[in-house]
């Protein structure tokens, strides 16, 4: 397979470096480095690409997962299930929050989390007197999951569910936007992702207020306003 190289300025057409170097400018004008108008720009635009209420840009993919689990309010022994075919990154913030993974097996033709498989587990997991938080599917190559069919099954064990979207910006299912459908969604924005950028970003969406809240807040180290802490966040900004 041909490894295709990160975008930087001498490959792009001269119009495109010329719009770059422009924007890049103003950047440097403005001293607006950190969650200032051009974030909020982008969040607006973004948000309304996915068809979603809110888009909170944060500092990259992995931290968009770990903030919309601590969002749903994620603790120490919670199950956390998601699919086996994924980057360690879907599982990392799991971990991280003391959770506990619990993986499914893929469909053999979409590669993608199996419905049936996830229904099995849940089931056992119940019978086992286990607490399940969540479930992340995974959309891979641009492929969405069978959202209807999962979040059907979470909603009948009562778990969240969390879009992992780091490949699949732009992805519809049965008319809807990736990014739209679950209570959550997590994007990455890593230069060789669908949507790249120059440098680490991602990104939070979500229909749920108050949700939305919690992770702007919790991006800002638990705060709306400057040296008012209302949670323990962390520093997950997009620049």
């Amino acid at each position: 397979m041909q490894k295709v190289p990160f975008m930087n300025l001498k490959s792009l057409h001269q119009p495109l470096r010329d719009e770059f170097r422009g924007a890049l400018d103003a950047l440097l004008d403005s001293s607006d480095y950190i969650l200032g108008h051009t974030v909020e720009r982008f969040e607006e635009q973004f948000a309304d690409y996915c068809d979603a209420k809110h888009c909170i840009g944060v500092g990259n993919g992995t931290d968009a997962i770990l903030l919309a689990l601590k969002a749903i309010d994620t603790k120490p022994g919670d199950i956390v299930v998601t699919v086996a075919n994924t980057f360690i990154a879907t599982v990392e913030p799991i971990i991280q929050l003391g959770a506990i993974p619990e993986l499914v097996d893929i469909d053999s033709e979409t590669h993608l989390m199996c419905p049936e498989r996830l229904e099995l587990k849940l089931r056992t997991l119940k019978a086992e007197g286990k607490n399940v938080r969540a479930v992340i599917p995974v959309h891979l190559y641009g492929q969405p999951c069978q959202m209807d069919q999962i979040i059907k099954v979470a909603r009948q064990h009562d778990a969240r569910v969390i879009e992992d979207s780091a490949q699949a910006h732009g992805a519809d299912y049965e008319g809807q936007k990736v990014g739209s459908i679950g209570d959550l969604a997590t994007f990455s924005f890593y230069p060789g992702k669908n949507l790249g950028a120059l440098g680490d970003a991602g990104a939070v969406t979500t229909n749920d207020d108050t949700l939305a809240k919690k992770v702007r807040m919790l991006r800002n180290h638990g705060r709306v306003k400057k040296y008012e802490h209302d949670l323990i966040g962390i520093n997950s900004r997009m620049d």
